[in-house]
């Protein structure tokens, strides 16, 4: 996957000393194609033009030369047979791809064409240009007759070479001359009389187009003052939303954390190691008793606020020009899961949007995902893991991030690190596992699978998971589940570090304005898009080509 560095725009040479007189061209015809050169962001690195083969790839000798990691020393080869464009992929390490499919070999072409030199890499624009070679037309003399009938000076005119402009010069003059005849007179009276009454309706008609223009201005602002002042209102009501969250999800673990309490003091007032008095353990359940009550409430205030605001958005899209474009649709995907998972849908930016468009393409390049959800129904994995996240109020697209961890592989084992080494479908450290009430196995150090491990155990593991999970959720990522799963991949405490440093405003503590102040691990940037682009493909995935239903439809309806 391409990383910060495939934003600096690389060193780029065209190899110029094409052989043209290679090309064998039809008797005036001549076939050439136009190549533009992009960047991910779709700018133009360089235009090309080749009427015969050309290679890519950062080799010296490639006729495009692009010097950067993600381009192979031979990428791939363009080049026409029996009048038919071929691509060929040339083994490269990142390959090549049209519309998302991978190229593994050879490819017709069928222009225009977009070519992606590996995923998140660079792209080719391709055109094909037909140059006719024109016959030289014939230049056919012709000397114009202009008749101008009347009285004699009119028809003397005629004898003589008048061009049209002398004509019209003529009729239209301000005043009338004393060598104009009858006719031409009668013209001139004519033309004037059509001039203005043709000056009337035009004024009737600016005027009526003068005053559409205005109602339609005033409406475009009407418009945008409601749309700005809807979407505040949204944009306003969703911080709230998650500052409300953040703090039941606090309220939650303290709960807990004293319900285990008065648990221990209920066992040892049983085994008469504690006495207490019947009225302080009387009054510790109902100061439970009473919290509990409080978080029904505020559970219930934080849906109705979460309905109040999927209306302000609705109401700020209504007043929005949009098409029903599958792009558009897709966007919209991307825009509900960025909600669910605790960012602002009305403020992704555009460079967000495009960078998860190029993480589905992954997806759609490879098998992993459907291989995945196989795995997934097939050992009816998905139930205990929705009924976890939905008892610690927690977004079900984290479903994804086991997925992405371990393809929900019970078994998984990461590689040997200085922490330790990762087990089980959450792919949890020994020490993590112990702090979340697992109990890892006595080979906890050693790359085998151990029946003893409690991480080889999916409905353990899954509970220590995504309690990790809340507990990152509650502090410091103040809701944003995009910073959770890169907390979870890249070690919470290193990002809690850096998200301290961030203004302590839940609107500036969201993923992207993160990723402008610190430079992730591209195996962590990677990580968080992964899951990001499995979850819209999990909202439809026959749109984007996959044979699965969405795993959330059923919770869903």
């Amino acid at each position: 996957m391409n990383d910060d560095k495939t934003r600096i725009k690389p060193d780029i040479t065209v190899n110029t000393n094409q052989d043209d007189d290679r090309t064998v061209l039809a008797p005036n015809r001549r076939d050439e194609l136009e190549i533009d050169l992009l960047n991910t962001q779709g700018n133009v690195l360089g235009h090309f033009r080749f009427s015969d083969r050309f290679t890519v790839g950062r080799a010296a000798d490639n006729s495009i030369v692009i010097s950067h990691d993600v381009v192979s020393r031979y990428h791939m080869e363009i080049k026409q047979e029996s009048g038919v464009w071929w691509l060929y992929n040339l083994n490269s390490t990142n390959g090549v791809f049209i519309d998302g499919r991978l190229i593994s070999n050879k490819e017709a072409l069928h222009f225009p064409v977009l070519i992606a030199l590996g995923v998140a890499g660079f792209y080719l624009r391709i055109r094909q240009r037909t140059h006719a070679v024109p016959a030289v037309p014939s230049s056919p003399a012709s000397s114009p007759t202009v008749l101008n009938p009347g009285t004699q000076a009119d028809t003397a005119s005629s004898h003589r070479n008048v061009s049209q402009a002398d004509i019209e010069a003529r009729l239209l003059a301000a005043e009338d001359s004393p060598d104009m005849g009858d006719y031409t007179l009668m013209a001139r009276r004519v033309i004037h009389k059509d001039r203005v009454k043709r000056s009337k309706s035009y004024k009737k008609v600016i005027w009526a187009l003068a005053g559409l223009f205005g109602v339609a201005v005033a409406l475009v602002t009407y418009q945008q003052i409601a749309l700005e002042n809807t979407r505040k209102l949204a944009i306003d009501m969703f911080y709230d939303i998650k500052s409300l969250e953040v703090n039941i999800s606090q309220a939650d673990i303290k709960l807990e954390e004293s319900a285990a309490v008065l648990d221990e003091t209920l066992a040892a007032i049983n085994t008469e190691k504690l006495r207490i008095s019947q009225e302080q353990l009387k009054l510790q359940q109902e100061k439970i008793a009473a919290e509990r009550l409080r978080m029904r409430q505020e559970r219930a205030r934080l849906a109705s606020m979460k309905a109040k605001y999927r209306q302000y958005v609705e109401e700020a899209n209504s007043l929005r020009l949009r098409f029903p474009t599958a792009a558009q649709y897709e966007n919209e995907l991307i825009a509900k899961v960025a909600r669910e998972l605790g960012e602002s849908e009305l403020e992704l930016p555009e460079e967000f949007v495009s960078e998860v468009h190029k993480y589905i393409q992954y997806w759609q390049g490879t098998s992993r995902l459907q291989t995945a959800i196989s795995t997934l129904e097939k050992n009816n994995l998905l139930a205990p893991v929705i009924a976890t996240l939905e008892n610690y109020g927690l977004p079900l697209y984290f479903i994804y991030l086991p997925l992405q961890e371990s393809n929900y592989d019970t078994r998984a084992i990461g590689p040997e690190t200085r922490f330790g080494i990762a087990k089980g479908a959450w792919q949890l450290l020994a020490s993590t596992a112990r702090e979340y009430g697992v109990t890892p196995g006595p080979l906890a150090d050693v790359p085998e699978y151990d029946e003893q491990d409690g991480r080889f155990d999916f409905a353990q593991a899954t509970q220590a998971g995504i309690k990790y999970l809340r507990k990152i959720y509650s502090t410091e990522a103040q809701a944003s589940g995009l910073l959770v799963m890169a907390s979870y991949n890249y070690g919470d405490n290193r990002v809690k570090s850096m998200i301290k440093q961030l203004p302590d405003n839940p609107r500036d503590r969201n993923f992207w304005t993160f990723l402008q102040n610190y430079e992730l691990p591209a195996e962590t940037r990677d990580y968080v898009f992964y899951i990001f682009s499995a979850a819209v493909i999990g909202e439809d995935p026959e749109h984007f080509g996959f044979k699965f239903n969405p795993p959330l439809y059923k919770l869903k309806s």
